[in-house]
């Protein structure tokens, strides 16, 4: 599924994070792609705020090749620069096969310089600076993320967004809100610890008229 998404501000920036944590699953591969200074370091930092994580502790993986964030109860990060990578036969040095378990959200800069370990099913978020503080963020995610709660959200420009039910809670959320489709911060996470605990259940179909952005 492909949509496009604007980022005014950082603000805005930090919002788009933390509907894209809500979407994440410990497994998933996330390719980042954009110029330097695009602001890939930045996403990953609004995701793991997200995640209820310490956003402090986010740095630039440049020179270390992969950062590692984790905390009790909360799904493991690893954020991956293969700018400084001459190809795949790398990676053994960073434990590539540990960081591609399943276990963790994998955020990879510059992935086409390690193509060929890249898996099929990793998504792709393109980043474009339109201006100082602006940014547009090109999404293409695979087919199985489209039943996830938080996609709707993720996708769905606020002023296309109507009255609807947290599925955490089941309260009514108005279409304003900052934590649409859920009733606050504390639901999402709430809805987010459901899912890594195995307690989650899907309680609305997400239709494919749901997800057209045409």
């Amino acid at each position: 599924m492909k949509a496009s998404i604007t980022s005014t501000s950082p603000k805005h920036t930090g919002r788009i994070g933390a509907q894209l944590a809500a979407v994440l699953r410990p497994g998933d591969i996330v390719e980042l792609r954009g110029e330097l200074g695009s602001g890939k370091t930045t996403l990953v930092r609004s995701v793991v705020a997200g995640l209820g994580m310490d956003e402090s502790k986010v740095s630039s993986p440049t020179f270390v090749i992969a950062n590692e964030y984790e905390e009790a109860d909360k799904p493991t990060v690893v954020h991956v620069d293969a700018y400084r990578l001459s190809g795949s036969d790398d990676l053994d040095s960073i434990g590539w096969e540990r960081i591609i378990d399943g276990s963790a959200i994998v955020f990879v800069e510059w992935p086409e310089r390690i193509a060929e370990a890249m898996p099929d099913t990793s998504a792709t978020i393109t980043i474009s600076q339109l201006g100082e503080t602006s940014r547009r963020f090109d999404l293409d995610l695979p087919p199985s993320w489209n039943e996830r709660p938080g996609m709707l959200a993720l996708v769905t420009p606020s002023g296309s967004r109507t009255t609807t039910t947290c599925p955490a809670t089941g309260e009514q959320v108005n279409a304003d809100s900052p934590t649409w489709p859920f009733v606050s911060e504390r639901a999402r996470l709430m809805d987010l610890y459901q899912w890594m605990t195995g307690g989650y259940s899907i309680t609305r179909e997400i239709h494919e008229a749901d997800l057209d952005q045409e």
